[in-house]
């Protein structure tokens, strides 16, 4: 795995907010008194003290009730700023570092990758694929690379693409690269979905048992992949759809369009992240529930059997629910590891960091991963741990 150097602490996710739009959130947001925090009356921010205020009640709401406390960021003086990003590091630059660590720890070579694939919700551009731009980093000479997007779930879509084609021996040796620079498509001024996100990547090496049996890692036992079509989730950035949107009736762009003027979020021309999130949290939780439920069902197994469950990593309020649904109890659970306070949501990285940063399972044991996002998508990998 690799994550940037900077941190973007909730204190400056507040500050980032825009005044009015955060008394707006206050008002329909706030968390209660029993909290020490708004009641929910107004509060527009009159003077410095009182907006203060109301940023320290946000930053406090973060981590308190989201659980993050902190997310790493390409370039946080730009965020901090509201400028363009000074640092020229895009995705396929985080991709590219996490995978020379995976090829370090399998103990092989760039030019022993047949093919590099890359799962990302914020790709370099459209084309070239940000897959062949790492190719390219790492010198990959002999490979060939292309993208896969699933939202949040692109990194588990990616393991079971990349399971089928060496299972089937059109390849021994795949690389799976999930790299988010997402801080970038985000819009600061909301607060209601701003302080989700951090950058990373992951990468793994998947290859063929008889190539790489004496190495440890894990063995993927079983994927399974789901996607049901909603609009609760959804971006203007890139495609067809919010180029038209932005086209004057006469057809071509609107030269008044400065992005976001006029604007308003969700909406087909928005060009950064947006959700519905109470709709999504009603939605998505028993899909994910079942789904996990379903991909052990079909291994002949039960929660039971399962060492470590690996989820996505949005938030405490969304983890936690789910993992009362599956286990009957709320974080923390030694089963489920949590990454989500020091990262923030990295989108298709989440799952994987857990992965990278296990530690807890002994070999023969199982860790369940299952991942959710939007379309919606989820997916769920087993993995043995290998001795």
């Amino acid at each position: 795995m690799y994550v940037p150097d900077s941190v973007l602490t909730n204190a400056d996710v507040a500050r980032l907010a825009d005044p009015s739009r955060l008394a707006e959130w206050s008002e329909r947001s706030g968390p209660r008194d029993r909290h020490g925090f708004l009641d929910g009356s107004s509060r527009t921010p009159a003077d410095d003290v009182a907006l203060e205020s109301l940023r320290q009640t946000y930053a406090r709401y973060i981590t308190e009730r989201i659980g993050i406390e902190e997310r790493r960021v390409v370039d946080k003086d730009s965020l901090m700023k509201g400028t363009r990003p000074t640092e020229a590091h895009f995705a396929s630059d985080l991709g590219a570092n996490a995978a020379k660590q995976a090829l370090d720890a399998a103990e092989i070579e760039p030019g022993d990758v047949e093919l590099v694939l890359c799962g990302t919700s914020s790709p370099d551009r459209i084309y070239p694929s940000t897959a062949i731009e790492i190719q390219a980093k790492i010198g990959a000479k002999n490979a060939h690379g292309f993208d896969l997007l699933a939202a949040c779930s692109s990194f588990v879509y990616g393991l079971h693409v990349a399971r089928g084609l060496v299972a089937s021996r059109i390849h021994s040796r795949v690389l799976v690269v999930a790299a988010e620079y997402f801080t970038c498509g985000v819009d600061y001024s909301i607060p209601e979905n701003s302080f989700f996100w951090g950058d990373g990547a992951v990468a793994v090496v998947v290859e063929a048992a008889d190539v790489g049996s004496t190495k440890g890692g894990y063995a993927i036992e079983r994927t399974r992949c789901t996607s049901i079509l909603s609009q609760n989730i959804r971006t203007g950035l890139g495609g067809t759809r919010p180029l038209v949107a932005r086209m004057r009736d006469g057809g071509g762009p609107d030269p008044a369009d400065s992005r976001t003027a006029d604007v308003m979020p969700g909406d087909a021309s928005y060009p950064f992240f947006w959700q519905d999130g109470r709709q999504v949290f009603r939605e998505v939780v028993p899909l994910v529930a079942n789904e996990v439920r379903q991909v052990l069902r079909e291994e002949g197994l039960t929660l039971d059997d399962v060492s470590q469950f690996m989820f996505h990593q949005p938030s405490a309020l969304f983890l936690g629910s789910i993992v009362a649904k599956l286990l009957g109890s709320r974080l923390p659970n030694e089963r489920v590891p949590v990454n989500f306070d020091k990262y923030g949501n990295t989108s298709s990285c989440g799952a994987a960091i857990c992965l990278a940063e296990e530690t807890r399972m002994n070999p023969g044991e199982l860790a369940c991963m299952t991942v959710f996002g939007a379309g919606y998508t989820a997916g769920s990998a087993l993995l043995r741990k290998l001795d």
